[in-house]
């Protein structure tokens, strides 16, 4: 069999970074291909020069065994390569018809014939299988983020694309959505269209992908089937070298109670919420898309009211008005989205990292205490071991594990001994989030508490000591020990 679409020989070079080295890939139709490595191995410069976005500085691209040379997207997408970003592109104030046929809407006259689009799309929805939940009718903002995924590779069927790049398609997906999007995956395989797919879910990758191939700094490593792998000889070769223990589990010992929720309500989002987390532990929190979780935490952290309820903290009922109350109280939160509520992606690394502890650290008269903003941010940086040039260095630059660290840092600046973790992990490399388990398994070590929501099956079995198991806003029950395994979390998440 002929490959569909090849890389051959790419380079590409930005002012000062080589980004890309000769790399060769072939891809084939009817095979999904995982496109594996850090941040910064040059996954994504591949995949703008294949869809378009980038020319390279040397070597082709192969469609069909003909030369072809993308000067933008739009060339891409004539030839049927479409890509799903990570950042959905959906527009949220048109139909889920008018999404899938956005760029090429067919008219009657000299307006847009609605009907057919409604019709066409919704046949598409249906062959898909999601017809019931997705109408064509439907404004895409009312969707849930994997109903709008559904709507996204809608429009790629609409296309009749030949190559689909899927970049971090699940990272706001539940296991369960998950589940529906692999099955519209195998539906494209079947059809013979050619998938590449990027992700730092290593799951995934042995349960959905055929090949895989490996790139790091820029070089590529190796190319191979996907069954004849293992997941530690896949990540050995992203990172160059055996990570070993990939969650660093410690033995954790439970210490005094920190947090404490009777009762926690919230009408419409969650109710009658009760638990306990304690210093030493990691307790984590599942549930699938809509059980409340994040709704739960923020309300903990003051950022949403309360209607009903109690929290007690360090044995005090407390009643935070907002995050900054939460936060005298020892309180730090990693939010879920951090480019959108968690960074100030135009500031620097400094920044970022003292923004929360500066009311505690002013100087005489509300000055801000310049030398003290420095050399506190300065120490997290070597601490958490964050890769940037400076402390100066703009946020936005970083990588996303980088980033995360940050965020991590600022609260441990401002001396937080209880951490709230909204999918921390979301979007950052193998080697990041081994990196990043390593910090949480030495905050709980001294005595911290941290409560930590993840839809990774995988990475929460294998971090949290205890976990809570919510659905539609209500807690269904903990596990512990043994019990702690994948069958017995998707019996309490569809309960």
């Amino acid at each position: 069999m002929k490959p569909t679409l090849q890389a051959i020989n790419i380079s590409k070079t930005f002012p000062g970074v080589k980004a890309l080295t000769d790399v060769t890939v072939d891809f084939y139709s009817g095979e999904v291909h995982a496109l594996l490595g850090e941040n910064g191995a040059g996954k994504s410069t591949l995949i703008k020069i294949l869809s378009g976005v980038y020319t390279p500085s040397e070597g082709q691209v192969l469609l069909d065994g003909r030369e072809v040379k993308f000067t933008s997207p739009y060339d891409a997408i004539s030839k049927k390569i479409a890509v799903i970003h990570q950042e959905l592109s959906i527009a949220p104030d048109l139909t889920v018809a008018e999404n899938i046929f956005l760029g090429s809407e067919p008219k009657k006259g000299k307006f847009l014939d609605r009907a057919l689009m409604n019709e066409v799309s919704q046949g598409i929805l249906d062959g898909m299988g999601v017809g019931k939940s997705i109408k064509a009718t439907d404004v895409a903002r009312n969707l849930t983020a994997a109903q709008q995924q559904m709507a996204e590779i809608a429009k790629v069927i609409n296309r009749e694309a030949r190559v689909v790049i899927m970049d971090e398609p699940t990272s706001s997906l539940s296991e369960f959505e998950i589940a529906s999007l692999f099955t519209q995956i195998r539906k494209l395989r079947d059809d013979q269209v050619t998938i590449i797919y990027i992700s730092h879910r290593m799951a995934e990758i042995f349960e959905v992908c055929d090949r895989a191939t490996v790139l790091m700094d820029g070089r590529l490593v190796r190319t191979q089937m996907v069954k004849d792998s293992s997941e530690a000889e896949l990540v050995a070769s992203m990172v160059g070298r055996e990570i070993g223990d990939y969650y660093n589990r410690q033995q954790h010992t439970r210490g005094e109670e920190k947090v404490r929720v009777e009762g926690l309500t919230r009408k419409k989002e969650f109710k009658d919420i009760s638990f306990s987390a304690y210093a030493g532990e990691i307790l984590g929190i599942y549930g699938l898309i809509g059980a409340g979780r994040t709704e739960t935490m923020e309300t903990i952290f003051g950022a949403r009211a309360q209607d009903s309820g109690k929290v007690f903290v360090h044995g005090k009922q407390v009643n935070f008005k907002s995050p900054k109350d939460a936060i005298a109280q020892g309180i730090g939160m990693v939010t879920e989205d951090r480019r959108l509520t968690g960074l100030m992606l135009g500031k620097s690394v400094k920044d970022n990292i003292v923004l929360p502890s500066i009311p505690f650290h002013k100087k005489k008269f509300g000055f801000a205490n310049k030398l003290w903003e420095g050399q506190a941010a300065e120490e997290m940086k070597e601490k958490l071991t964050i890769k940037t040039p400076s402390i100066e260095t703009i946020i936005g630059n970083l990588s996303g594990g980088n980033q995360q660290k940050a965020i991590l840092g600022k609260w441990l600046i401002a001396d937080s001994d209880i951490l709230i973790l909204d999918e921390p992990t979301r979007g950052i490399d193998v080697n990041a989030k081994s990196e990043f388990y390593t910090l949480m398994n030495d905050f709980v070590a001294k005595g911290g508490c941290i409560i930590m929501i993840s839809s990774e099956m995988t990475e929460i079995i294998g971090i949290s000591d205890r976990i809570l198991v919510m659905h539609e806003g209500n807690l269904k029950g903990e596990l512990t020990g043994a019990d702690i395994n994948e069958q017995s979390i998707i019996k309490l998440a569809n309960a």
